[in-house]
Formats: C-alpha cells, sequence, structure tokens
C-alpha cells in the first residue's frame, strides 16, 4: 500500500474511532441517566410500599417528604398546605425549618395542574424567600374532588445548592409520578378516614337504636336492622314471659315529684336490664315503673333473671339505705306459651311488641304477688318448662282464674327469692301447708285452717298461710257451695 492511500486508511480508523469513542460516551452518559431514573423509581417503589402501612395522615406526609428528598437527591421537601391560605404543613430536611407562617400564592403560578422547575430568579422563589430555596420542584396536589389542596415541593437551598447539579427535566417527570402516587395514598387515606368515621357513626346509631329496639327483636323477626322492618312483620313463637312491677310506686312518684321519681325509675332499671340481658333475654317493654323481659332459650334463663334481678335490687337497697331512702319492692310473673311477636304502629310509628294470652296471664300473674304475698309467682306452664336445677323451692299456691279467661291455671311461688329465714319457714312448714291445700280442695274447710295455722305456727309471716285461713273461715260461714273444686275466681286484676 503505497504511503498516501495508507496515511487515509489511518485516517479513516481515527475518524472511526472518535466516532466510537463519542458513542460510547453518550453511552455511559445514557446508562447513568438510566441508572438514575432506575433508582428514582426504585426508591418511589420503596416509598409506596412503605406509606400503604402508615396510619395517620401526617404520618403520610412525613413519609412523602422522605421519600421526595432519598428519591431525588434533594436538600429538603415540604408540603404547603392550601386552605384558602398557604403554609408549610409539614418540612423535612431543614437544619431550622421555618414556621408555617401563609405563603403568598396565586394559582397562576400552578397551570393546569402541572409540575414547575423553578430557578433562583423565578419570581415563586422570590415570593418564598422565607424558605431560602435555590431551586425546586413543585406539584399541586388536589383533593378527592379535584380541588387543590397543597404543593409537594422539592429542592435545593441557597446554602448548599451549588454543590448538587442543576434540576433536570428527567427529575421533573419522575417527581410527578412520584406526586401522584402521593395524591392517590392522600385520598385512600381521606376515604378510609372517612369511612372509618362514617361506620363508626353507623355503630354508634346502631347502639342507639338498639336501646330502643333491641337486636334480639331484629333477629327473632329475621331481620338485619331495623329499617327493614314493616309493620306487617310478625312471627309466632314459643317463649317464657317474664313481667316485673315495683310495689308501691305511683306513692312514692306522689311523695316524691315527678323529677325525683323520674331519676330514681332510671336508677332501678339501669341495674335490672344486665340482669335479662345476661341470660339471654331482652325487655320488650318498658311500662312505668315496670317491664317486660322475653326469653326464647327457655324457662330456665327466666328463672335465673328473677333471682339476678333480686339479688341486683338488694344490692341497691343498700346503697339507698346508706342515702336514708326507702327500700324498693318487686313482683315478678312469669308464664311460658305461644305469643306473637311483631311491629305493631302505622307507617309514621312503629313499636315492637309481643300479644297474645301467654302475654296476658303473665301480666295477670305478676299481678297474683300481692294478693298472695310472694315475690314471684310461676304457672303451670313454666313449671312444666324447668329443668330440675333450675330452682330449689318452689310450692303450689292456687287454682286459679284470672280476669279475662276461663280456664283456671295452677300458680305456683319461687320461694328462691325469699329473705333466707322466710324461706327457711315455709320449707319447714311446706308439707303442712300442701296438706292444708288439700283439704281446701276437698272443702273440709275446718281442717283445713288447722293444717295453715300450724303453718303460722311454724312461719308467722306466711302471707299466702294467712290468706287461706281468712278464705276458709269465710267459707264455713256461708253456705256451701254446689261443685266446689277449690279454684280461686279472681274478679280484678
Amino acid at each position: 500500500m503505497n504511503p498516501s492511500a495508507l496515511a487515509a486508511r489511518i485516517a479513516e480508523l481515527e475518524l472511526e474511532v472518535g466516532r466510537q469513542e463519542v458513542q460510547h460516551q453518550q453511552l455511559v452518559v445514557a446508562k447513568g441517566r438510566l441508572d438514575r431514573e432506575l433508582q428514582r423509581f426504585q426508591a418511589i417503589q420503596r416509598y409506596v410500599q412503605r406509606a400503604v402501612l402508615v396510619r395517620d395522615l401526617e404520618g403520610l406526609h412525613i413519609l412523602t417528604l422522605e421519600g421526595i428528598v432519598e428519591a431525588f437527591e434533594f436538600e429538603i421537601a415540604l408540603f404547603l398546605r392550601w386552605d384558602g391560605n398557604l403554609s408549610v404543613a409539614q418540612a423535612f430536611g431543614f437544619d431550622d425549618p421555618p414556621s408555617a407562617a401563609a405563603l403568598p400564592f396565586e394559582k397562576g403560578w400552578i397551570e393546569d395542574g402541572a409540575s414547575r422547575i423553578l430557578k433562583q430568579d423565578d419570581p415563586v422563589l422570590k415570593a418564598w424567600s422565607a424558605l431560602g430555596l435555590r431551586e425546586a420542584i413543585i406539584a399541586p396536589v388536589a383533593d378527592k374532588d379535584g380541588e387543590l389542596s397543597g404543593i409537594l415541593v422539592g429542592g435545593r437551598t441557597l446554602v448548599r445548592g451549588e454543590l448538587y447539579d442543576e434540576v433536570s427535566a428527567e427529575q421533573r417527570s419522575s417527581f410527578e409520578v412520584l406526586v401522584g402516587q402521593a395524591e392517590a395514598l392522600f385520598h385512600n387515606f381521606t376515604l378510609a378516614a372517612e369511612i372509618r368515621e362514617r361506620n363508626q357513626r353507623l355503630q354508634s346509631l346502631t347502639r342507639s337504636y338498639s336501646r330502643f329496639v333491641p337486636f334480639e327483636f331484629l333477629e327473632l323477626l329475621g331481620r338485619d336492622s331495623i329499617e327493614a322492618v314493616s309493620p306487617a312483620d310478625h312471627i309466632r313463637l314459643d317463649m317464657t314471659i317474664l313481667f316485673a312491677d315495683l310495689r308501691g310506686f305511683t306513692n312514692t312518684s306522689e311523695s316524691l315529684g315527678a323529677e325525683k321519681a323520674f331519676v330514681l325509675l332510671n336508677e332501678y332499671l339501669q341495674v335490672m336490664e344486665p340482669e335479662i340481658s345476661a341470660r339471654h333475654g331482652f325487655i320488650s317493654q318498658y311500662q312505668g315503673d315496670g317491664f317486660v323481659a322475653l326469653f326464647h332459650r327457655g324457662a330456665d334463663s327466666a328463672i335465673a333473671a328473677a333471682t339476678g334481678i333480686c339479688r341486683a335490687l338488694a344490692n341497691l337497697n343498700k346503697i339507698r339505705a346508706a342515702r336514708d331512702e326507702a327500700a324498693l319492692r318487686i313482683g315478678i310473673g312469669i308464664n311460658s306459651g305461644e305469643l306473637m311477636l311483631g311491629a305493631i304502629g302505622g307507617e309514621q310509628r312503629l313499636n315492637g311488641n309481643v300479644v297474645g294470652d301467654a302475654v296476658n296471664l303473665a301480666s295477670r300473674v305478676e299481678g297474683l304477688t300481692k294478693l298472695y304475698g310472694a315475690v314471684c309467682v310461676l304457672t303451670d306452664a313454666t313449671v312444666r318448662r324447668l329443668s330440675h336445677s333450675a330452682c330449689s323451692f318452689l310450692r303450689e299456691l292456687d287454682r286459679v282464674v284470672v280476669v279475662g279467661r276461663t280456664t283456671p291455671v295452677t300458680i305456683y311461688e319461687l320461694m328462691d327469692l325469699d329473705p333466707p329465714a322466710l324461706r327457711g319457714g315455709k320449707l319447714d312448714a311446706a308439707k303442712e301447708f300442701q296438706r292444708g291445700l288439700g283439704l281446701y280442695r276437698d272443702g273440709v274447710f275446718a281442717a283445713a285452717v288447722d293444717a295453715f295455722t300450724r303453718c303460722l305456727k311454724v312461719c308467722p309471716n306466711d302471707h299466702a298461710a294467712t290468706l287461706y285461713v281468712k278464705r276458709c273461715c269465710e267459707l264455713m260461714q256461708s253456705p256451701q257451695v254446689s261443685g266446689w273444686q277449690g279454684i280461686t275466681v279472681l274478679d280484678r286484676k
């Protein structure tokens, strides 16, 4: 090869080497840019992974600012809140964090929701001179309704900003990605907080509704909520019904006056209700100084509730005694049988209620506690449903026809609720009482009087034995009743 051709070939090779060197440098630059971009997106990904675990909005704002500093190698980051005024809500990376005082702001500084790179001579940074920024990227943050709620800022300070490369367009692009992620996280957090607040409100409303309409009532009707109940809703059930009534409350309320009587009644009922719910029952109705409780898990639950009621009342009476207030007394009537449970009323006003002969009889039986001097009277329908362990001390009281009925019902006294001394006396005289009851029903009144008198010698405070002595004496002075069966027909409630 001649020298001139060789020189030309060398020149071509040198040119090619130069081009390859330029391409190599371009590839190095491009790779560096891609590496930095990858690092930024990896940092954004780490931010999102951490952010979804944050449980308070302030913590989410702080984590977002940390994410901005990490992803873009910025010195500082801020969240500026817009609520009609612009102010520093959170700041990260400042030795001396800026105050939360209002900053100047014009909505024209954020056009069409786009981000902006701000250089040192930018009017925005001059207006925000209190932040001491040399350059920054800013991006608006919208609330869930699309309205401006704040501005995220990442940048460098006047003090150390010259030590860094200038903010680039690539950084701005990645910054918009992070802000978009942050905005979505803010929205989700706000929505979640609203949902939690609404759920708490619904729970509060549900608890409030349940104070008027028990959950058990809705469950028995097969309804999920009170909104689903209509006047036509009803169900036939076999239940045990407990009526409870304060003794002498009318006279007490007259002496106390309406306001104090109201306080007394609420104090009393507040200790009664837990005893019902603890035995799987619920109060269907409050009736002045009394209430109606229903038990769908069996008669044993009602007996346990009656025991709990009396125990709670005894504790309340101790408190009342310490306040020099009179003791409260109660009468309880319990019956079991079929009833209709449902919603009664019109479209504008409904009331959960129970109706049926079993309910009426329970009410009448409660009234008999006064006649027989008993704390609690049960019907034979309830006694038949009791397990052997439900109560220890039952005695038959009478066979009665209550007002509104023609069929007699056998009633029993639950002596478990008597004071120990009275209960002991009744138990000691139990055989004699049963013998006297049999003689009374056979019409052998003189012998019955002797039997009941012997009961009173053992237990002078046995009101039922006293009642039978009086009855027998009156019957002995009257013409013999034809077809006598020892059934008491009551002419008043």
